[in-house]
């Protein structure tokens, strides 16, 4: 009997600790983070960084320009970096003058100098930047020619992966070479590109 009272009271006591915790509000645990999350919030950038872009075109422009006697076999890296008809357009143009470049043994180089005038559009996802540099010509190995070279660009945020580590696209280009390129320097326009 003794036994039985002690079933009877404990099973009692559950039921009664179970009916008051039905109207308990719940307790949330928040976990923490897990390690994707955290990696997402670490590298994950809120705004357009003026030093990945200025990366990005020293990375990208000088590909479109580069060319020796041998062809200009650095282009194909810029496949998927730079919009189609921007990759056919320097392909033409370096093509065209192919047999000269071999003729002479040019070779031709494009070198940044600045990236200024970045402006960032945050909700379209894109950032149009003016380049300054200069395009060095080489022919027959000894006489260097140096020409101011001028860009104006507009980029893409681009989501960084496993197939595409660059954080950006460059979707439009415009370029000035030789004594007009510095008479752009006063008279581009950054804004007018980010308009749709």
């Amino acid at each position: 009997m003794l036994v039985m009272g002690f079933l009877v009271a404990g099973c009692a006591l559950i039921w009664s600790v179970a009916w008051h915790l039905q109207h308990k509000p719940p307790i949330v645990v928040r976990a923490a983070p897990s390690l994707k999350e955290t990696a997402l919030a670490y590298y994950g950038v809120p705004e357009i960084s003026y030093d990945q872009i200025a990366f990005f075109l020293n990375g990208s422009l000088p590909l479109l320009y580069e060319a020796d006697e041998a062809g200009h076999r650095l282009l194909p890296l810029a496949q998927g970096l730079v919009a189609p008809e921007i990759y056919t357009e320097a392909e033409r143009r370096l093509t065209r003058s192919a047999q000269l470049v071999s003729a002479n043994r040019v070779t031709q180089s494009l070198t940044l100098t600045s990236v200024s005038d970045v402006v960032a559009d945050a909700p379209s996802r894109r950032a149009a930047a003016y380049v300054r540099g200069y395009l060095t010509v080489t022919v027959r190995n000894a006489e260097a020619e140096f020409f101011p070279w001028r860009g104006q660009v507009l980029l893409e945020v681009n989501p960084i992966g496993r197939l595409n580590p660059w954080p950006f696209y460059l979707l439009r280009f415009e370029d000035r070479t030789g004594p007009l390129a510095p008479e752009w320097d006063q008279s581009h326009d950054n804004r007018q590109w980010l308009e749709p």
